[in-house]
Order: C-alpha cells, then structure tokens, then sequence
C-alpha cells in the first residue's frame, strides 16, 4: 500500500526530483556498516577503530563550513561530485589496504566526503527553475524513505555479502557511491532566475552566512530546537540507546533483531500514516517536540515494553529529523544557503561534543542510561515543546520575511 503511495508520487515528479532521490537511495546503501567493527578488528585494535571514527568526525567538523562556501560560490553539483568521488575512495582504501595506516587515509576520504555532501544537494534541489517550497517538500518525504529502504537493504545485504566474502561490502559501498557519481552528474544546477551566486570574498561570505544563521528571532529559536534535538538524537545513537538494550538483558542477536525491526516498523509506519498526515509544518513541529517528550520519558521508566514503544518512536523521529531543516531551508537567502546549512551542522556537532562527554558521565554516576534519558525528557519538555508552540504561533513581520528572502549584502541590511 505504502509503495504505491510512494510510486504515486514518484511519476508527479520532475528530473531533478528523481535523480535526487536516486542519490539518497544508493547513498544511504552502507554496506560495511554491520560488519565493519568485525572484519577492521582483525587487524587493528578495538581502540584503534574508535580513533578512525574519530577522525572521520574531525576532518568532517573542520570540512563542513569551508565546503559549504565553494559550493555557494563556485557550484553544488561540484561539491556534489567531490564528495560522492571521495566517497567512492574511501572504502577501496580500506579493501586494499587493511592496515592502520590505510584507515587513518580512508577516515580522511570519508569526513571529506561527508563534508562536500553536506547541504550542497540540498541545497541544488531547493533553488532549482522547477522546484517550489511544496515540491520541496514532497520530496523530502520521499528522501526519508528512499534513504530508509537503502539503510534497511544494506544492513540485510550487508551480512550476506560477508558470509560470501569478507572484502564483498566494501566493493559494493564503492560502487553504490560510483552510481551515486553518475546520478549527480546528470542534474543541471539552474537556479531561479532572480538567484545568483555570490560575489564577495570568502571570509566576508562566511560572516555573512553566520549573521544569516541568527538574523531573527525566528531563525534563533529553529536552531535552538534544531541543535537540542540533533543532539540529543546523536547521543542516543552513538550508545545510550545500546547501553539501555543491554540493562534491560537483550543480548547482541535480540540487540540487531530490535534494531532492524524497528527500522522495517519505522518505515511502514512513516509511508503510512506520519507522511500522509504531516503535510504542514505547524503539525510536523507538535510532532516532533511532542513525539520527543514522549519517546524519551517512556525509555526512561525503565519498563520494558514501554521502552520498546519509546524506542519505535524515537526511531520515526530520527528518521524524520530532517523537517527541521526544511523549515530552516525557507527562511535563509539562496546566496549562502549551503554554507548556512553546513554552519548548522558544524554547531550541532561541536555541541555534540560535549554533550556525549556528559551524558557518558551522568550514565557512569547514576549506573543506569535511564538517567540520560529522564534528562532528555526533560529537555525536551522545557526547551523543545515551548519552541514548537512558539514557531507555531509566531507570525514573521514583512521586515523579517525580507530579511530571510533578500540575497544583499548584510552591509546594506538593518539587523537588529
């Protein structure tokens, strides 16, 4: 039923909109992500493999903004094509080398990569001739299936294609990246006729983008919510959600099964009722800070069964995280969109750094991850819900919509 309803959707749409979707379908096909920890630790050590993660995440944290200024000033589509080429890279080093060395160079590839992508594509699609808001964001619904239906596919691929042999993963994550080449290669980057790229020196494009990013009050409280929700998600995943599984007694082989069904329930659940019905973003921002308040406070009781629905809803939320940054994508100016969205990621990470940091010792000194979670309740609660409610009720004045819209330099803007 769901895939019809996607199928619907796909015919309505134009080019653009479907070699966007093609990329976020053959780039969400990680194919080594469940077998990685496996095959790395037969050469290097379980420390070593949590400093290549960690280098993936510095070269990335340090790539994302100054990417996102060449793709303003010098074209998406290339930045496109940088990082999904990187992308393509990074794994065969890793097929080929299977040394320490091998995966400090490929951490390179990957954080490179992941920087180029970040809000270039995006970024493309939202300005393009043939794309309005609400094509936009029929799209945006789709992506958030295509890019489930990957994840789901090569996680059950995944451990086959390892069973066959150990180097088969990373062969085919190379080449789902490669396609991922081709499809962007195919997509015209035209802009809206009365968008142009930007002219001034990168430095003064950045503080541009920065003073975009907070220019009003609006703006301020999405990346507050924003930021506290990317976080509190990240922590989650990164091993509060894991930890929580393995208190409650689940073993590794329960640990996947939940995982994965949770993943398979997520995306019925998505195509079937959360899509059709979160069509505005007033009901996509109740959802989400209300969905958050719930998710978090149901895991935190410490009760299995009630975990298990926090964690299915956790699970939607994270899958459709991205409305944030739709709402986000409607208030910033063309000219610097890919460095603002890149400069959106760059604080969510660096808040994120502390954060983990935190939450591991409030988890270490309360010998429970309920702790964490009973504190993102509550965040959720006190920082979330009242942002929600006030984007819902808040209507932007003429001055601010300009402000939003406008592509002028900020010199000739009265920001207050």
């Amino acid at each position: 039923m769901f895939t019809k309803h996607a199928q619907i959707h796909w015919r309505s749409l134009n080019r653009i909109g479907k070699l966007y979707l093609g990329y976020k379908f053959f780039g969400a096909l990680f194919f080594t992500y469940p077998i990685f920890y496996q095959f790395a630790t037969q050469t290097i050590s379980p420390s070593q493999v949590g400093l290549f993660f960690s280098v993936i995440g510095i070269f990335g944290f340090i790539a994302d903004v100054p990417s996102g200024i060449i793709a303003d000033k010098q074209g998406r589509k290339l930045c496109g094509l940088i990082g999904a080429a990187l992308l393509t890279i990074a794994p065969l080093i890793v097929f080929f080398g299977h040394r320490f060395s091998a995966y400090m160079l490929a951490a390179f590839f990957y954080g490179m990569g992941r920087a180029f992508l970040n809000g270039a594509l995006e970024s493309l699609v939202y300005d393009h001739t043939s794309i309005s808001k609400t094509l936009y964001r029929t799209i945006n619904g789709l992506e958030i299936t295509y890019g489930q239906t990957g994840i789901l596919a090569s996680a059950v691929l995944g451990g086959f294609l390892f069973s066959i042999n150990h180097r088969i993963p990373f062969v085919a994550e190379a080449a789902a990246n490669l396609i991922c080449v081709v499809l962007i290669a195919a997509m015209q980057e035209q802009r809206k006729s009365e968008l142009a790229k930007p002219s001034t020196s990168h430095i003064q494009h950045l503080a541009q983008s920065m003073r975009y990013l907070f220019a009003t009050p609006y703006l301020r409280v999405i990346l507050l919510m924003g930021v506290t929700f990317s976080v509190m998600l990240g922590t989650c995943i990164q091993f509060v959600n894991e930890a929580a599984m393995i208190s409650h007694g689940l073993d590794g082989t329960m640990r996947g099964l939940l995982v994965s069904g949770a993943g398979l329930a997520t995306l019925i659940i998505l195509n079937l009722f959360l899509l059709r019905f979160l069509r505005r973003d007033r009901e996509r921002l109740i959802y989400l800070a209300i969905g958050a308040v719930t998710a978090y406070t149901c895991m935190a009781t410490g009760f299995l069964p009630l975990f298990f629905f926090g964690y299915l809803l956790w699970a939607c939320l994270n899958a459709t995280s991205s409305f944030i940054r739709v709402l986000l994508q409607d208030h910033i100016p063309s000219s610097h969109r890919s460095t603002i969205l890149s400069g959106f990621k760059t604080l969510a990470t660096a808040v994120g750094l502390g954060a983990s940091t935190a939450t591991g010792l409030l988890v270490q000194r309360a010998h429970t991850p309920n702790a964490a979670y009973a504190t993102f309740g509550v965040i959720s609660l006190l920082v979330m819900l009242p942002c929600a409610l006030w984007l819902v009720m808040k209507n932007r004045s003429p001055a601010e919509i300009a402000i939003a819209q406008t592509t002028q330099p900020l010199s000739d803007l009265d920001i207050v």
